[in-house]
């Protein structure tokens, strides 16, 4: 009874509260090493002796700003209509080679590398971001905005993790579990916009009257030598790599083990289940960390309106032809005061705290509730990247090699998304917003896949040569009699 009011109370107290990484798949112990991302202290005691993933990769992106629209086999982008505060938020990683091997003592060491990419758009004003480049829209004229607001910031990295957990207690009872990871990061650059305050009215012609007009926008300097940015190279492929940084992630795991008796084969024989837990709590703060980058020779302050001006304004034409950060320096400076913007910035990682319970029903059955809070306010930095308060709810059923989950989604907005994913063998495959494979109308998009070699470590155990459990991830533990044990291997 105890265990079910601590689930009821954690989902009430974080429902109010966006990481689309892996969604309800990475929360299982059978996620291996790509579980260590969300929970470091997640490989110690696992399921597996080793887990190798060839490759794996989560895209995912929402938005309240626009919606693409498909219409016959045209697709549009429409921007929304309404007085909410307008959201951004993007993640994309993709994964090469990665491991984790069990160690005696119920310890484990796992390493990973992955190149991220994350956009994260915050506390954005509606008036603004809807009419921009639209001023000329029916729906706007003769209206007036005031304290337009909003933060914008991007940037893609790739890192190299090692990761160690250990079983620090186990009375066969209870156990505890920690794990820390340890980061090499490498950026491949940034950008960031922050508009702080935006007066404006629109006349009925569509001519923009502004009153004031106070903003920040650039980029890291190792984009200047290309055409987006401030240079004459176009952009292909990666860009060259800014300075290392550092970043870590700790957990820590409470299990109580089951009590259930354990099931029976066919024969007669008791088997042991791969995950032996009745449930699981678990906290863990992830990306702990912030990269540095110097500024871009195009990134520009704009501090004010020029004095003197008529400030009628066809802002839709001035903007129609930019293409590059220099070209948008270059249009808002001919009727606002601008500056450029030297030394060095901070942008943080998604830094988040992950909460988590898991309750095992026994029959390969679970149900998993996982909070995410959002961390970066604490960081320090002048730009942040992060993920919406969030909660997600999956129920999955679940064996060694096979498994379905449908991951419950909601953020700190609202907004709700059922998500589904799916793993026979070495493949497992999802998304993160079901509905939207099949909607007319899309506020969001994700998918995700691994391919993973891996050994049960109830394969590792088996008692005799010839079994008939190779990768049922269930071992014999009733043993042949010495005395009717074969002498001899084929004989």
């Amino acid at each position: 009874m105890r265990r079910k009011v601590f689930l009821l109370t954690l989902l009430v107290l974080n429902l109010g509260l966006q990481a689309q990484r892996f969604n309800g798949f990475i929360y299982s112990d059978f996620s291996g090493i790509l579980g260590a991302r969300v929970q470091p202290a997640s490989i110690a005691g696992s399921p597996y002796k080793w887990d190798i993933s060839l490759i794996n990769g989560n895209a995912f992106i929402t938005n309240n700003i626009a919606n693409l629209e498909q219409e016959g086999e045209t697709s549009s982008i429409i921007r929304n209509i309404d007085n909410r505060k307008k959201f951004l938020q993007a993640n994309l990683g993709l994964g090469g080679l990665s491991a984790m091997i069990s160690l005696p003592n119920h310890k484990a060491i796992g390493i990973q590398y992955q190149v991220r990419g994350h956009v994260s758009g915050n506390d954005i004003s509606p008036d603004f971001i809807t009419q921009v480049n639209r001023f000329t829209d029916f729906r706007f004229l003769n209206s007036m905005a005031e304290n337009q607001q909003g933060d914008l910031a991007a940037a893609m990295w790739r890192e190299l993790s090692f990761t160690y957990a250990a079983v620090v207690s186990d009375d066969g009872y209870n156990r505890w579990k920690v794990g820390v990871t340890a980061k090499m990061i490498n950026s491949y650059g940034s950008i960031f916009a922050r508009l702080k305050d935006l007066d404006y009215s629109i006349n009925g012609s569509g001519l923009g009257l502004f009153t004031n007009f106070e903003m920040d926008f650039g980029y890291s300097a190792n984009l200047d030598p290309f055409e987006e940015f401030d240079g004459n190279q176009s952009l292909s492929g990666l860009p060259p790599k800014n300075k290392a940084g550092r970043a870590l992630d700790i957990g820590v795991v409470f299990e109580r083990r089951e009590s259930r008796p354990s099931r029976k084969s066919a024969a007669g024989t008791r088997l042991e289940p791969d995950v032996d837990y009745e449930f699981r709590i678990s906290a863990s703060i992830t990306d702990l960390g912030t990269m540095e980058f110097a500024q871009g020779d195009a990134s520009t302050s704009i501090t004010g309106l020029r004095p003197g001006l008529g400030l009628d304004i066809d802002f839709d034409n001035l903007l129609s032809g930019v293409s590059s950060f220099r070209e948008l320096q270059d249009s808002v400076s001919t009727f606002a005061l601008t500056e450029g913007i030297d030394g060095r910035y901070t942008v943080t990682l998604p830094t988040a705290l992950n909460l988590n319970y898991d309750y095992n029903f026994g029959n390969d059955w679970y149900v998993n509730a996982n909070a995410l809070v959002d961390m970066t306010s604490l960081m320090g930095a002048d730009y942040r990247l992060n993920y919406l308060h969030n909660v997600t709810i999956t129920p999955r059923w679940e064996q060694s090699r096979k498994a379905v989950y449908m991951p419950v989604y909601v953020n700190q907005l609202g907004d709700v998304q059922l998500g589904a994913a799916a793993r026979l063998g070495i493949l497992t495959l999802g998304t993160q917003n079901l509905g939207a494979l099949f909607a007319s109308k899309r506020d969001s998009f994700g998918f995700f896949f691994s391919l993973n070699l891996n050994q049960l470590v109830a394969n590792s155990k088996k008692p005799y040569c010839f079994g008939t459990t190779r990768g049922s991830g269930v071992t014999r533990t009733k043993r042949t009699p010495l005395y009717k044990r074969k002498k001899f291997l084929f004989f």
